[in-house]
């Protein structure tokens, strides 16, 4: 059945079971069930039923491109956000529009960073968010300039780049990380 093929598809990715991808093509249908899922989000975890229609390879994660029932709107899920899969009732296919991957409407408000990274942080930049995302400074940096979805967001992924990022703004953020760093420097001396 299509669904159990869906449901097998998003089970390895889940799982991440390394497949090649004319396996998971051939195990690919296109599902007339819902599926049905808790999903865990910043504002917690919360119990869904979709359409599903796409799946998506964007900012190295796969998601579901589903029309919700609850939200009555069409929702990017991100896969290992998702746990309790399961088929649900047939439904008749709706039009389904592409994802408009744009950063700003998927993560909508959030912080504009700038950043100087150096430039073996390259790879990294080009991976998660292409080769456009950057330009080149005089003295080889790469100067960098994106809008996360919160300063809570922006300030981890800075720091996964230890002493090849830079943040320049905003000012706020930059004083923030100057006494993050302050704090952690001052617990790892008392251990010495």
């Amino acid at each position: 059945m299509k669904t159990e093929r869906l449901i097998g598809i998003l089970s390895i990715l889940l799982q991440r079971e390394r497949v090649t991808a004319p396996e998971l093509a051939a195990r690919f249908e296109v599902s007339r069930r819902t599926i049905r899922f808790t999903y865990c989000s910043p504002k917690g975890e919360s119990a869904r039923e979709a359409e599903p229609y796409f799946l998506v390879f964007h900012w190295s994660a796969w998601y579901v491109w589903a029309f919700c029932l609850a939200r009555q709107d069409f929702r990017l899920f991100k896969l290992n956000r998702i746990t309790g899969l399961a088929p649900g009732e047939a439904f008749r296919p709706r039009q389904a529009p592409l994802p408009d991957l744009d950063p700003g409407r998927v993560f909508p408000g959030g912080c504009r960073v700038t950043a100087l990274f150096d430039p073996g942080c390259k790879w990294r930049l080009v991976e998660e968010y292409g080769a456009d995302s950057f330009t080149r400074e005089p003295d080889g940096r790469l100067r960098f300039t994106w809008d996360f979805p919160s300063r809570d967001s922006a300030l981890p992924w800075l720091l996964t780049f230890g002493e090849g990022a830079e943040l320049l703004e905003p000012p706020e953020l930059r004083e923030e990380l100057g006494r993050l760093g302050a704090r952690l420097a001052e617990r790892y001396r008392k251990g010495e």
